[in-house]
């Protein structure tokens, strides 16, 4: 994998409690020229992580002394630096806690340091781009040809510097879609609403969203395979993702987690529990964005 000059001698955490696996996973961060600082368990990183003050933190989930889920919440007290739990296929439930702790992305260690070595390089770029503007009306015109907003893009009449989320609804239904989209207008936030995972790919991509809500089965694929086609783009990584569905079976809720979603809402849809679980995702997704417009300002 070649270097790249915008994430070399990023500072990089790695706790592992397997030997030959840290040493190797220090090996290979240091080949792409990080600078790396290797934890035997859960308390040493966390003891190491305010001296050492790394860009990026890779957890293994079951260590000794503190897990890869309590390693994240003690560095979310501090710090919003990219946190990846590499891990077994059989801790998909723990990640899930680590992902309710701030953890930031995962990645099996059945996928191989290639992968792990590509995720690393995209939160690190991810991180180091400039905060993204509010989407403005001239915004979601681009690439029109008649130079107008979309029927389907929804730009809130705020300020034009606000800070403000941007949603990708994804469902074919309309009433559903239409009481997702009733919260996001009275909370003065953007969003575009499409029908199909083909047509959520793409809006995923041109818009860089805050949050997605999705429907599990859609006409082209279900949303497992969507994301999973995502897995490996910059734009896909940082999403706070929610699905809608009639019933979430246990295969609907383990595939969820594989693909970094914890957020469900159950159809019929009942309007106050949208309002309390968008809601509460748009604050977060705000927070996020504030802080880090704050760190921008002070840099």
């Amino acid at each position: 994998m070649a270097l790249n000059s915008k994430t070399a001698s990023a500072k990089i955490l790695v706790a592992e409690d397997a030997v030959d696996l840290r040493n190797a996973l220090v090996e290979v961060l240091m080949d792409l020229d990080y600078t790396v600082k290797a934890a035997r368990d859960g308390y040493e990183a966390a003891t190491m992580f305010p001296d050492f003050k790394p860009d990026l933190a890779i957890l293994d989930m079951r260590m000794p002394m503190m897990n890869g889920a309590d390693v994240c919440a003690v560095i979310r007290q501090t710090s919003d630096i990219p946190i990846i739990m590499f891990t077994s296929a059989d801790d998909v439930a723990e990640v899930n806690g680590a992902i309710q702790n701030g953890a930031t992305d995962f990645v099996l260690k059945t996928t191989g340091m290639d992968e792990l070595a590509d995720r690393v390089e995209s939160h690190l770029l991810k991180q180091r781009e400039p905060l993204k503007p509010s989407i403005t009306s001239s915004d979601a015109a681009n690439g029109s040809s008649s130079g107008v907003v979309p029927e389907n893009v929804h730009v809130s009449d705020t300020a034009p510097n606000a800070i403000k989320t941007f949603t990708v609804i994804i469902d074919p239904d309309k009433e559903a879609r239409s009481k997702v989209t009733a919260i996001l207008t009275r909370l003065n936030q953007d969003f575009i609403e499409v029908d199909s995972a083909g047509e959520g790919i793409a809006a995923i991509q041109d818009y860089d969203p805050d949050l997605v809500v999705t429907e599990w089965t859609l006409p082209d694929m279900d949303t497992f395979k969507m994301f999973s086609s995502l897995r490996r783009g910059l734009k896909a990584k940082n999403l706070t993702r929610i699905i809608m569905s009639e019933r979430l079976s246990p295969e609907t809720q383990r595939k969820s987690n594989f693909v970094g979603i914890n957020n469900f809402l159950e159809k019929p849809l009942d309007l106050g529990k949208v309002e309390i679980l968008v809601g509460d995702c748009v604050k977060k997704a705000l927070r996020d964005l504030k802080r880090t417009a704050s760190m921008n300002a002070a840099a």
